[in-house]
């Protein structure tokens, strides 16, 4: 075995890239079946028997026969003079290698003339010349073509069944062919002299003017594709013959094609367009994207073969349809064994009607199983696009296809984070479109378990605030039980089915700040949450409201950063949708060692304390059945208002019925840097320990006597019971 390192042959541009395949295929099916080839750092590597592939190619090689029967213009239409007359030039050659080409020439005539008698479609025709032509000629036909019942569908790779445009691939071959295979001794040295350039990446002879079509855009020449204006194309014209010898690997075979309904998804590696992680990011007129697959160890042509064979591209159990789906199946071993990375081309019109293959990205094959988490949470998504969309919804589910693209790329706990953001931004528009209200169901959210082993990766204050937030739920009573996505987004619906769902509980979310969204949230639990109590409360007589009683609790130090602004808001908004999008029933995060308070608020330390419920001490004895002290009803208004000093007198008086003393008043300095609505919004959620933060920290509750809340007897309300997660 011979090894060559062929380090002309790279896989970029897909034009290069094409040429390896090319090699590889035509002297294993010809010369060596025992071939072996990978792609390292220096280029295409092959391992042969063929001591001098240069020579072998440019003497023996046999070119497989490419004819454009289905399509006017080919040289089988009426009027197709020149590109007739070009075939006729090349098959003037009596070299034995062009045997394959005479056969099929026979096969393509008679199918013509039936299309042309019969006025049959392209889809009638292909299929009349795939039954007559020989085996020779049907790796061209499949790797232009699907046919799909009685519909044609086209590979992007090859244009629209081996033409772009005016640019015809059969005919561009047929010329290169005629001047390779000329028998003269000057074409014969020009000829080896060409594929040892090729091969080597040299140049040591004049290359041919001649158009490459879209599969080297650098070297397509036109319009400002030089320092002075306009360029012509040049070409080696064994780079035009090897590389449709290698697009024809990429043939659908006839199990592929029964597998899927049709079209793109029964082309190998071929997925729709996805401006997403395109250079430009702009929504180009396309015919797709290839993903070109790259291997670094040594594979048996066999090998090589079966990969794109089978061209597995799975995701959710399907065949990837969508760059980004694509991406996903890189992730979660998805893709066959032995592919180390893919080249991405994108496939766009561009300088005119031409098509250009652009390199976009190398993707690397990294087993990432964060990224089917996504599985998860796009089939809704994808009930909302067959609807009809307004352009709020069309925004917004762009705004999903780059966060989504973005996650399936890394994996990362951050862009998973984005990802469920934009699925709340996407409920939300679905909620404001009266007609997708009607149409489009309400989203029934996955739990958030498996979701939060990513996300605790990125644990941050804003984090666990976000979760202490949208895990907030009410508790079953004589009112309906609410979540948190239920109070904020419009994900109920009606009495009538046929009317679609109803606005929020508190309106105003995505659109106000965070913090007077949520103040409204404790104005609207401090009007209903008397009714819940009132049944869950049993003997104990509550006097005033307390916080949600189920929820994941938040560490005081990140409430107390909230109110004092040292938290990122716009990080913190970004978590709260993302985990709206989630339920929360039945998880409980484990964080890492709770931060301690370093700059404590005496007043939403009290809140919190009575927010929880402080009971009320009978004769220097704690009654455990007796009297709960809670907010003051009115106090989530007066606190929105801006009436902090008032809210702290009454809160300390409140307190001290409960035989715990602490400073009527409160520095107005102090007063005066707080937000009313931000407090407000931080007595939202449970608090961890609030107790703690009373006692340890404020340096104002009665050391002897520390307050007894009702977190600490009723530890059993942060238990979700079996009735409520149903």
């Amino acid at each position: 075995m011979t090894k060559h390192v062929l380090s002309g042959i790279r896989p970029e541009p897909l034009a290069s890239y094409l040429v390896g395949l090319g090699v590889i295929r035509v002297v294993a099916e010809q010369a060596d079946d025992e071939l072996c080839a990978w792609w390292d750092d220096a280029g295409l590597v092959v391992e042969t028997t063929v001591d001098d592939l240069a020579g072998w190619l440019a003497e023996t090689f046999v070119p497989t026969p490419v004819l454009r029967a289905w399509n006017p213009g080919s040289g089988f239409g009426l009027g197709d003079g020149a590109p007739s007359a070009e075939l006729a030039e090349l098959l003037k050659n009596p070299s034995p290698r062009l045997d394959p080409y005479r056969a099929t020439l026979a096969a393509a005539h008679q199918a013509a003339a039936r299309y042309r008698s019969k006025a049959w479609n392209n889809a009638d025709v292909v299929r009349e010349f795939r039954n007559r032509c020989p085996d020779a000629a049907l790796p061209w036909i499949d790797a232009a073509t699907v046919l799909a019942d009685n519909e044609i569908f086209y590979a992007p790779l090859l244009g629209t069944g081996g033409n772009d445009g005016r640019f015809d691939f059969a005919g561009n071959l047929h010329q290169h062919l005629v001047r390779l295979l000329d028998p003269s001794p000057a074409s014969t040295k020009r000829r080896l002299a060409l594929v040892r350039d090729l091969l080597s990446g040299g140049q040591t002879e004049p290359l041919t003017p001649a158009a490459i079509g879209q599969f080297d855009p650098a070297a397509a020449g036109g319009r400002n594709s030089s320092p002075f204006g306009a360029a012509d194309s040049l070409v080696n014209p064994w780079t035009y013959v090897l590389m449709v010898e290698g697009a024809l690997m990429f043939a659908a075979t006839a199990a592929r094609r029964n597998l899927h309904d049709a079209g793109r998804a029964a082309i190998p590696f071929t997925v729709a367009q996805s401006p997403e992680g395109s250079p430009s990011g702009a929504d180009e007129a396309s015919r797709g994207e290839l993903w070109a697959p790259l291997w670094e160890r040594p594979l048996t042509y066999a090998e090589i073969r079966h990969i794109f064979g089978e061209a597995r591209a799975a995701w959710r159990g399907r065949p990837a349809q969508q760059a980004v789906e694509f991406y996903a199946a890189t992730r979660t071993l998805g893709v066959a064994r032995g592919i180390d990375a893919f080249v991405r081309y994108g496939i766009h019109q561009r300088n005119g009607k031409n098509h250009f293959a652009v390199p976009i990205e190398r993707v690397v094959v990294r087993n990432r199983p964060a990224v089917a988490l996504a599985a998860r949470i796009e089939g809704w998504v994808n009930q909302v696009r067959r609807g009809d969309a307004s352009t709020a919804i069309g925004q917004a589910a762009r705004r999903y296809d780059a966060a989504y693209l973005e996650f399936a790329k890394t994996g990362d706990p951050i862009a998973l984070g984005r990802l469920l953001a934009t699925v709340t931004d996407l409920e939300m528009a679905v909620g404001r479109s009266g007609r997708a209200r009607e149409t489009v169901p309400v989203r029934v959210p996955p739990n958030a378990r498996r979701f939060l082993e990513v996300l605790r990766y990125a644990e941050s204050p804003e984090l666990r605030l976000a979760v202490g937030l949208a895990s907030c739920r009410t508790l079953r009573g004589a009112a309906p039980p609410r979540t948190m996505r239920q109070i904020l987004l419009p994900v109920d619906r009606g009495s009538d089915a046929r009317s679609g769902t109803k606005p929020p509980v508190v309106a105003g979310f995505g659109v106000r700040p965070l913090e007077r969204v949520l103040a409204d949230v404790l104005v609207w639990r401090a009007r209903t949450g008397i009714e819940e109590q009132s049944d869950s409360d049993g003997d104990r007589s509550v006097r005033g409201v307390l916080t949600f009683r189920r929820g994941v609790p938040v560490p005081a130090a990140d409430l107390h950063a909230w109110v004092q602004r040292r938290v990122d808001d716009d990080l913190l908004l970004m978590w709260f949708k993302a985990c709206l999008a989630l339920d929360w029933r039945g998880v409980r995060p484990t964080w890492t060692e709770p931060p301690a308070v370093e700059l404590p608020v005496p007043l939403l330390g009290m809140l919190h304390a009575l927010a929880h419920g402080v009971m009320v001490r009978q004769d220097g004895h704690d009654d455990r059945s007796g009297t709960v002290l809670g907010l003051q009803p009115d106090w989530p208004l007066r606190l929105a208002a801006g009436k902090l000093a008032d809210v702290h007198a009454e809160a300390a008086r409140r307190l001290r019925l409960a035989g715990i003393t602490v400073a009527d008043a409160a520095s107005e300095a102090v007063l005066r840097d707080l937000d009313g609505a931000r407090i407000a919004a931080a007595l939202v959620p449970r608090c961890a320990r609030p107790s703690d933060v009373l006692t340890s920290y404020l340096s104002m509750a009665d050391e002897e006597q520390p307050p007894v809340l009702t977190e600490d007897i009723d530890e059993e309300m942060s238990q979700d019971t079996e009735e409520e997660l149903t």
